[in-house]
């Protein structure tokens, strides 16, 4: 039963209003058939990438281990993965020796390091014909491969007890090879360059949230369903 005639008019003028908002958000005609949702999506995504660019100061710390040595064996999962490996750092100048899932790596830490980042580079640009060009795979399988003997590498290290190196290896893991093979094949946006759409999107998100929320507590009002706080027991 409608108690309150008024509130509840408006409350449903507020959710008729909402969920034609809704369908039009739904609707996909955002741009190459995205609906809203998938327009701030990509939109977000964009601007994160941007602002995960950090392979020049991996650059600039790889510099620091040109002519140190390493001299590793890692454990491939397959033998499919080691000659993976082995096509890897035979191009970043290894010498490099495969036996079976072993394989056995002595090089210049900083030449490995900065093959890698050349490569996190291009990905980053999304420039993943670069990576099939000099390997004969696929960009993303590329950078899959980097990631994952680097894991193993990482392992390797601290079992010598090279923890600086170690280190370094992880660092390029995480603020190269990651953000390269994350955000590969999206668009990159500065948040510079787009406050005022970000500004409107954050806006119409909390504006879009209580619009809802004061229907639903409009409608209920309608029908006398209120929230009030309840009163104090009292003990004799």
């Amino acid at each position: 039963m409608i108690t309150n005639k008024k509130t509840f008019a408006l409350g449903m003028i507020m959710l008729i209003s909402f969920s034609l908002v809704f369908v039009l958000i739904m609707s996909p005609i955002f741009g190459a058939g995205r609906n809203g949702l998938v327009y701030a999506d990509d939109m977000f995504n964009s601007l994160s990438k941007g602002s995960a660019y950090f392979i020049d100061q991996e650059v600039t710390k790889a510099e620091k281990y040109a002519g140190t040595g390493i001299e590793v064996t890692l454990a491939a999962a397959d033998e499919t993965q080691a000659q993976v490996w082995t096509t890897l750092y035979t191009a970043a100048g290894a010498d490099v020796k495969t036996a079976g899932t072993e394989v056995a790596i002595k090089g210049d830490l900083g030449n490995i390091m900065n093959t890698v980042l050349v490569d996190a580079d291009a990905m980053y640009y999304n420039n993943g014909t670069a990576l099939t060009d000099k390997y004969g795979l696929e960009g993303r399988e590329a950078t899959y491969a980097w990631y994952n003997s680097f894991k193993v590498m990482d392992e390797a290290l601290k079992n010598q007890q090279r923890f600086a190196e170690s280190a370094a290896i992880n660092s390029v893991i995480k603020k190269a090879v990651e953000p390269a093979y994350n955000y590969y094949d999206i668009e990159i946006k500065k948040v510079v360059d787009y406050k005022g759409i970000v500004f409107f999107l954050m806006a119409f998100y909390l504006v879009y949230t209580l619009w809802y929320g004061f229907a639903i507590y409009y409608i209920c009002d309608g029908v006398g369903i209120s929230m009030t706080k309840a009163a104090k027991k009292v003990e004799a």
